[in-house]
């Protein structure tokens, strides 16, 4: 994970000054210790020593417990949580900073952080939960969704959106995979996902189809998906399989046509037949439903012309 820099000790006590707390009391000594081993490479204590210091300043020196001082100071917390992969505690301390009245810089910095865990928990991170490893994939994927409902216009928000349509896929949930793809494709159309979500988005309408039938609702917005891709990225490296997909598409509708004009064969309406039959030449002219549909065509044919209805 890449999280950007903090302040320099300058700046921190320039913020110091600037909120009136004074840099030669006992809290902004332990923020000098806790940058100093933060530096040195040791985040766990580091972290420790921004947590004496934050308790210092609530409850001892009885500072307030919103403003800009206490969320960066959380904030440099956070990193050194971050640093010695204590991500849930990192998760836990980004909420109070949400709650303390950041100013937009910090803001945007925690959001990074938390996406970063969210992101890293999505994709194989593990957490520490009662001394063990345990997959934290659900946990990843609630903190992405929570980023993308309440802070829906950061710099990483189609990024969230893109894993999470794409988690949902590989889990099989295909529906809820192509919510998300297709709208990253609506709302961020400059993002550099658009062209692999639009891919995507097919493969989830794809991949909601159950059983024979084939609804042919579904069958529509996948090919519409690979449509468009093919129409807005031609040169992308996945036209081959869009069309692929494409005439797989074109394979089961002719299937499904064909089941269809059997029921009216089998009852006897040959007419409501035969426009079905036609419908596969016209739509999948050269694939083996399209030899079925022929020679279904001439036997009707041949039936007819005996004067047979």
């Amino acid at each position: 994970m890449v999280f950007s820099k903090g302040f320099t000790l300058i700046a921190l006590m320039a913020l110091l000054q600037s909120a009136d707390v004074t840099s030669e009391g006992e809290f902004a000594e332990l923020l000098i210790l806790a940058r100093s081993a933060a530096e040195a490479g040791n985040p766990q204590q580091a972290a420790e020593i921004y947590q004496d210091a934050i308790d210092l300043y609530l409850y001892e020196d009885d500072g307030p417990s919103r403003g800009p001082l206490i969320a960066r100071v959380r904030l440099d917390l956070t990193r050194a949580l971050v640093e010695s992969r204590n991500f849930d505690e990192a998760l836990r301390v980004t909420e109070e900073i949400f709650d303390s009245d950041p100013g937009p810089q910090t803001l945007e910095e925690a959001l990074f952080i938390r996406y970063n865990i969210g992101f890293s928990y999505l994709t194989g991170a593990t957490r520490r939960l009662f001394g063990l490893d345990v997959n934290a994939e659900s946990r990843g994927l609630e903190v992405l969704i929570g980023l993308i409902a309440d802070y829906p216009f950061m710099n990483f928000s189609d990024d969230a959106i893109f894993h999470c349509g794409n988690w949902y896929l590989k889990n099989d949930q295909p529906e809820e995979a192509e919510r998300y793809l297709t709208r990253l494709v609506r709302e961020y159309p400059e993002s550099e996902w658009v062209a692999p979500a639009q891919l995507l988005a097919g493969d989830a309408a794809m991949a909601q189809l159950k059983g024979v039938d084939y609804d042919l609702g579904i069958l529509v917005s996948a090919e519409q998906h690979y449509r468009r891709y093919l129409r807005l990225f031609p040169g992308q490296g996945d036209a081959a399989r869009a069309r692929e997909s494409l005439e797989l598409i074109d394979s089961f509708k002719a299937q499904r046509r064909l089941r269809i004009a059997d029921f009216y064969i089998r009852i006897e309406k040959y007419d409501s037949a035969i426009i079905y039959l036609e419908k596969v030449l016209l739509e999948a002219a050269g694939s083996t439903e399209a030899e079925e549909a022929r020679r279904i065509l001439e036997e009707i044919r041949s039936k007819l012309g005996t004067g047979e209805n």
